[in-house]
């Protein structure tokens, strides 16, 4: 994600408050294969853009990971559990990179409950705050904060689950 940044951010709801989190560039998994290099295709296509697949995604692990940039869309149904995929564009250096989010009943219920709703060029971030046990003792959910900087606009809002 090109060069690391920390920021120290509090995180508040009405049901709890949690201490200082520590904000760190998520690892990215999922690179892809590398299409550079296609042969006999026209000359007109010799230095064009080449997309394939989907882009790297965003792993979260440690408390205070993020990924944040400018929200290019959302893509419903994708995969064997008709997950959502969040696409974003993060700074990487000098260049803009598309890094993909994979939704969670988590991240899809602070998507949804945006208002206005989330629209292409806003600024987001998804930060991770943690796990929670459930009450049916399942895998624990991932808990996350999502903020947003409306395109345009000069103020910002958090939500967290």
């Amino acid at each position: 994600m090109g060069k690391k940044q920390t920021e120290v951010v509090t995180v508040e709801n009405a049901r709890t408050v949690s201490g200082p989190v520590v904000v760190r560039p998520a690892q990215l998994i999922d690179q892809g294969a590398d299409v550079s290099e296609v042969k006999g295709l026209p000359a007109e296509f010799a230095s064009s853009e080449t997309l394939s697949g989907f882009p790297p995604s965003a792993k979260f692990e440690k408390v205070g990971e993020c990924v944040f940039g400018e929200f290019i869309g959302m893509r419903p149904g994708v995969g064997p559990n008709a997950s959502r995929l969040y696409e974003i564009s993060i700074p990487n250096g000098t260049e803009q990179t598309t890094v993909a989010v994979w939704g969670s009943a988590a991240i899809d219920r602070l998507f949804d409950s945006a208002y206005p709703p989330v629209q292409q060029g806003d600024r987001i971030a998804f930060i991770y705050l943690g796990e929670k046990t459930t009450k049916r003792q399942q895998n624990p959910v991932k808990l996350f904060a999502l903020k947003i900087k409306r395109a345009g606009a000069p103020t910002e809002t958090a939500q967290a689950v």
